[in-house]
């Protein structure tokens, strides 16, 4: 029969191990699905060659919103006060 590829979200995948996420994502890589969700996370592959993903009416238009609100770690944190004589001294 017709081998069927595998799902989109590969957190749907009945045996989620590292073998199973391997052969999941060679599987789109081979049929030139670069783009592949596991859960919430977003992985990308590089397909070494051009692929016709991106037409002039995707980039003419309006940006995508965001899928979900980014996590706190992306978030850059701030970065410390010196103090104005250079002793490296923090200040409030």
């Amino acid at each position: 029969g017709q081998r069927r590829p595998p799902p989109g979200d590969l957190a749907a995948l009945a045996e989620l191990d590292e073998a199973a996420l391997l052969a999941g994502l060679r599987e789109r890589f081979l049929q030139q699905h670069i783009y592949t969700d596991i859960g919430d996370i977003l992985v990308a592959m590089n397909p070494f060659q051009p692929l016709p993903l991106y037409g002039r009416e995707v980039s003419a238009g309006p940006p995508a919103a965001p899928r979900c609100p980014p996590a706190a770690h992306a978030s850059p944190l701030p970065l410390p006060r010196r103090s104005p004589s250079g002793t490296g001294a923090s200040r409030p």
